[in-house]
């Protein structure tokens, strides 16, 4: 797909990358193929050909989007054999997006072809970012040879393999046990302490590393793709966070939930509150993910609570400490089978009989 999109005349460069991509997917997943590509077309000519009035047209197609997603993840709750198509998330919120700026006349090249490119983009297809449409437009139509986008996009290819590879793969999950047995000794809080670190620790930069990895193949590509992490865990608190932690999904629900229900109902707290729920949801629908994003919201709130409070070296420092222990902790109600496995490690955490 990189060689094609630099050596095919340029008429030919997008249908050559839809085209690949939905071999991909194919191969992977033929009923993948057919449930995204349907999604496509159907939003499409639901918003640029169907002769309805335009306010029809995107409730219409926000509910389909929000229902299927909705439906997939719940059957999956409920089924865990059930499958649910490949890079579906990311793909109903990249439509989502599309959507809602259309009926907010954002989008101006409603092009067949560019839309098909976007949602067919193989790079973030199945682990994001969730790029945005008019940028995705904007550096299709600027696209040029540029030694700095090969060099950077080796970089980070480079950087992700090596998050995955030697840090999560080795480290965090070949040598972590023996590690934590070593430190930890016959200390049980401290060895559970230390394996709930590991968890989030390799959750993340595996999650990091296949963003560095997708953003690595859109500039050898020619695309600069949103930044998805930012050293999220030197954030001195939760709300600074979550500016810097799983940035397009956070950057999503700020456009798209928080921001409409904060200046509807003059509630932010709501809006932060209503916002980390559906990112819980947006992961698994299920109770202990509901939990976390209230969890988040908490977070959220005592950041909210303290803005005001003079900053300084220690009092930053500290703020570092404790996001990483009030992430870490939080994780334990989800990074478990069940609440109630869950609730033993809290146990031992807090020092509860």
């Amino acid at each position: 797909m990189v060689i094609l999109s630099w050596t095919l005349p340029k008429k030919f460069v997008l249908l050559s990358q839809i085209i690949i991509t939905g071999i991909f997917i194919f191969y992977k997943s033929p009923i993948s193929f057919v449930i995204l590509t349907s999604i496509s077309f159907g939003n499409y000519f639901l918003l640029h050909r169907a002769n309805v009035r335009n306010s029809v047209k995107i409730v219409f197609s926000l509910f389909i989007l929000i229902l299927l997603i909705a439906a997939t993840k719940f059957l999956f709750t409920i089924h865990e054999h059930w499958i649910i198509p490949l890079g579906m998330s990311y793909y109903i919120f990249r439509n989502i997006h599309y959507t809602i700026e259309s009926y907010n006349g954002r989008i101006q090249n409603h092009n067949l072809l560019f839309y098909l490119a976007y949602n067919f983009f193989l790079p973030v297809l199945v682990i994001g970012p969730i790029n945005r449409y008019p940028e995705f437009v904007r550096d299709l139509q600027r696209r040029r040879v540029d030694t700095q986008y090969f060099s950077l996009g080796l970089h980070r290819i480079l950087f992700g393999i090596s998050k995955i590879a030697i840090i999560g793969n080795y480290i965090l999950t070949t040598k972590a046990e023996s590690i934590i047995n070593t430190i930890a000794g016959n200390s049980l809080w401290l060895k559970t302490y230390l394996e709930t670190i590991v968890l989030v620790m390799n959750a993340y930069f595996q999650f990091a590393g296949y963003s560095d990895i997708a953003i690595g193949l859109a500039l050898l590509m020619g695309y600069r793709i949103m930044e998805n992490f930012n050293y999220p865990f030197l954030a001195t608190n939760m709300q600074e966070f979550w500016s810097k932690y799983h940035m397009s999904l956070s950057a999503f629900c700020r456009d798209y939930i928080y921001t409409p229900i904060a200046s509807y109902y003059r509630k932010p707290l709501l809006g932060i509150l209503v916002a980390m729920i559906i990112i819980g949801l947006w992961h698994e629908i299920s109770i202990p993910f509901i939990i976390w994003g209230i969890l988040q919201a908490g977070g959220m709130y005592l950041a909210f609570l303290f803005r005001n409070q003079p900053s300084s070296f220690i009092s930053r420092n500290l703020g570092r400490l404790f996001v990483l222990n009030y992430f870490t902790l939080t994780c334990v109600v989800i990074d478990y089978e069940s609440l109630a496995k869950a609730w033993q490690v809290y146990k031992i955490l807090f020092f509860i009989n």
